[in-house]
């Protein structure tokens, strides 16, 4: 009786779970906060930021990893990582804490070209590792959209 009922219980959970993972929704961007420079290399240097996002879900997840390239006007520039877990409640706001390990040479090569521009497109492509009651999905980062480069200068400067 004991392995019916726990048997049971496993398949309700994993259908549950499964079903969440279906309805799954793609978080909303706010904003930036708290860009910072944390170490800067000859090769590479690292910035930290906050990005600030809305979870339209009806359900709380783990964010246990994230991880892809950024683009400026389709020129590598680096890449992120989450720096670490975060706790996504439902149906509110949250903080990724995010580490870009910038390409000073692509960087400093694709500078005159990019600020010369009024806009750029800022490309974002990778992973991320959700989890919920021990289950792990991983769902694509997607994020392309056009910025002013004055928008840009003032969150670097902040």
């Amino acid at each position: 009786m004991k392995a019916i009922i726990f048997t049971v219980s496993c398949a309700v959970l994993l259908l549950t779970s499964c079903k969440a993972y279906k309805d799954l929704q793609d978080p909303e961007f706010r904003d930036v906060q708290n860009v910072r420079l944390e170490e800067v290399g000859l090769l590479e240097s690292r910035a930290g930021a906050d990005l600030i996002y809305f979870n339209p879900n009806n359900f709380s997840a783990t964010l246990s990893s994230a991880r892809g390239d950024v683009y400026i006007d389709d020129k590598f520039i680096g890449r992120f990582e989450l720096a670490e877990k975060v706790k996504v409640k439902k149906r509110k706001e949250f903080i990724i804490p995010a580490i870009l390990k910038l390409d000073n040479i692509s960087t400093l090569m694709n500078q005159n070209d990019i600020y010369k521009r009024k806009e750029v497109k800022i490309r974002i492509e990778g992973m991320a590792r959700l989890t919920k009651s021990g289950f792990a999905k991983e769902i694509p980062v997607k994020y392309e959209k056009m910025e002013s480069i004055e928008k840009i200068r003032n969150i670097i400067s902040r």
